[in-house]
């Protein structure tokens, strides 16, 4: 079954279009990496999954139902991001008590072990919490309600790396423990690609692929050789990025339309270099001149 499906998927905000005709499906229980620049639409695609805002155009399906204000699947949905905030009224222990009554699955002694880790004071406020403390309960409370359908946007902002690290961790554990389909919006792929199954890549509203990790890791690959060897290469292949220093180059291109064998590439005085999934993300979404450099030349 499909657990998120949407066609034609487009939302703008008076004359700037965050999203335009995004068309793309998720099923299964799986954990899924929402990747993009700032700008990019993550945010406001993650909003309309969960219900939370509706599009301006084309179809989107969750549970087989049009999330936007419908009981049903907001029942099995929770969106955890940084404008997530709570009564004044209500201590952290509070919160934690009522929520029990809102999520069925909720694990109230596991979010107490995990706030203890991280030395977290449930009798003070949501709003008392420092930015790092509150993303760490924020990203606490959207696992432990166990929802079928979880959504984190950009959840680990404000940690340091050391509890980033430990918090991926409990990402998968709770996976593991109880599967659900869970979407992560971060600008930290390279931390977090271990954990990811997918990765759905935006660029200026748009998705430029949705793919597995291990398709991605394999799209692109780094040719270094003779600028000679290298422009014979760039005659027939499409390059993503180029740059020469003196007599030798560097290209990133499509490895499944690069016809040479390695012994065939060694021959010319070509060597072969794997990209990291960042990296090749910031390729597929790499535009000529938009890079810092450019502001130099």
């Amino acid at each position: 079954m499909k657990v998120i499906r949407c066609e034609q998927l487009s939302k703008s905000y008076g004359h700037r279009q965050a999203l335009q005709q995004v068309t793309c499906a998720i099923d299964g229980q799986k954990i899924v990496g929402i990747i993009g620049r700032n700008g990019a639409g993550k945010s406001t695609l993650l909003h309309i999954f969960s219900g939370h805002i509706k599009a301006t155009n084309g179809t989107c399906q969750l549970f087989d139902q049009n999330p936007f204000n419908n009981i049903r699947t907001a029942a099995n949905t929770i969106l955890i991001d940084d404008q997530l905030s709570f009564s004044n009224y209500l201590s952290l222990s509070d919160i934690l008590t009522m929520a029990a009554d809102f999520y069925p699955n909720w694990q109230n002694d596991l979010a107490y072990r995990l706030l203890q880790y991280a030395e977290i004071d449930l009798a003070v406020k949501h709003q008392q919490l420092s930015k790092g403390h509150r993303a760490i309960f924020n990203v606490v409370y959207g696992l432990v309600a166990r929802c079928a359908f979880t959504i984190l946007d950009e959840p680990m902002n404000g940690m340091d790396e050391a509890i980033r690290q430990d918090f991926y961790r409990v990402i998968l554990k709770e996976y593991i423990a109880f599967p659900r389909t869970i979407l992560i919006a971060s600008h930290h792929l390279q931390e977090m690609e271990t954990i990811l199954e997918e990765i759905l890549l935006l660029h200026k509203g748009k998705i430029i692929t949705h793919a597995t990790i291990d398709e991605l890791r394999e799209q692109l690959i780094s040719l270094t050789g003779p600028n000679e060897e290298i422009d014979v290469l760039c005659a027939y292949l499409p390059i993503y990025a180029r740059k020469t220093m003196a007599n030798l180059s560097s290209i990133i291109v499509d490895a499944y339309q690069l016809k040479l064998s390695h012994e065939e590439l060694q021959a010319r005085g070509i060597t072969q270099t794997a990209l990291s999934v960042s990296d090749v993300c910031k390729y597929l979404t790499y535009e000529e001149g938009s890079d810092i450099d450019a502001i130099f030349d």
